[in-house]
């Protein structure tokens, strides 16, 4: 879904662009990418790693990615131009999904060790 909404082209009715609406959109999609990314690791069963490694893995999964959308943006589309502002703002969102997994550890961990 990501990959369309980064390289597909997207219309939108009436103008109905919010200045900076498109930068949230990204921070949240990111945030809620890398928490995805991160439960996938910490908790699979043929893929099971530490919390510091799901964290790390899932945020560098999040940032590269982000980043490649980007440059495939410029790269592949004509209709779409890669923005510094879109990579901070999927940065941002990482970062603050990193903070809300540390901010949740301990629930998180004896989750875990419930199973």
């Amino acid at each position: 879904m990501i990959t369309w909404l980064s390289l597909g082209k997207l219309i939108i009715p009436g103008g109905a662009n919010i200045q900076g609406s498109d930068k949230v959109g990204h921070l949240l999609v990111y945030l809620f990418f890398t928490i995805f990314w991160f439960l996938f690791f910490f908790y699979s069963e043929k893929k099971r790693k530490s919390f510091v490694q799901s964290i790390l893995l899932a945020s560098i999964l999040g940032v590269v990615y982000g980043m490649l959308m980007e440059i495939f943006q410029g790269v592949f589309t004509s209709y779409r131009t890669p923005d510094w502002n879109d990579i901070v703002a999927n940065a941002i969102g990482v970062i603050i999904a990193v903070v809300i997994l540390k901010l949740l550890k301990n629930k998180i961990v004896v989750l875990k060790h419930r199973e």
